[in-house]
């Protein structure tokens, strides 16, 4: 049961965590369509809760499944740990050559507004209802 329990820190680190930074990124460079001010500040906390995820687990679990592997003196884990760090470095340095290529920060981001379409329901001024132009038929000369 350990040796299930360290795979699966090894890889939540080895794929989640990647995953979650792509994920974070591509949100961070995408512009969405938000309505209103709030949808773009609920975008934003989401892709910032993201990113802080990733740096945050990037760290915590190989030290977990490095300390784990040791106390249950797994030979076979304790080599796959052994060379995180070197992953964990790796992982900050691509994340730190794309926030500094990002045309804003990575943190503490919200989108535009600006970018939402015009209203889809025509505006009909008054008095050129449907209605008028029934009540008020056309005449012909």
């Amino acid at each position: 049961m350990r040796r299930v329990g360290l795979g699966v820190l090894f890889f939540a680190w080895l794929y989640g965590v990647p995953f979650l930074f792509v994920v974070g990124l591509v949100r961070r460079v995408s512009s969405p369509y938000v309505p209103t001010h709030t949808a773009a500040r609920a975008f934003g906390s989401t892709t910032e809760t993201l990113l802080t995820t990733a740096v945050v687990l990037n760290l915590a679990l190989p030290i977990v499944g490095a300390l784990l592997a040791r106390l249950a003196r797994d030979n076979y884990w304790i080599r796959h740990f052994a060379w995180s760090p070197a992953g964990v470095v790796l992982i900050y340095l691509v994340v730190a050559l794309a926030g500094s290529l990002a045309t804003g920060p990575l943190f503490k981001w919200t989108p535009t507004v600006e970018g939402a379409p015009a209203s889809v329901v025509p505006h009909v001024p008054a008095g050129d209802s449907l209605e008028a132009r029934i009540s008020r038929p056309a005449h012909r000369a």
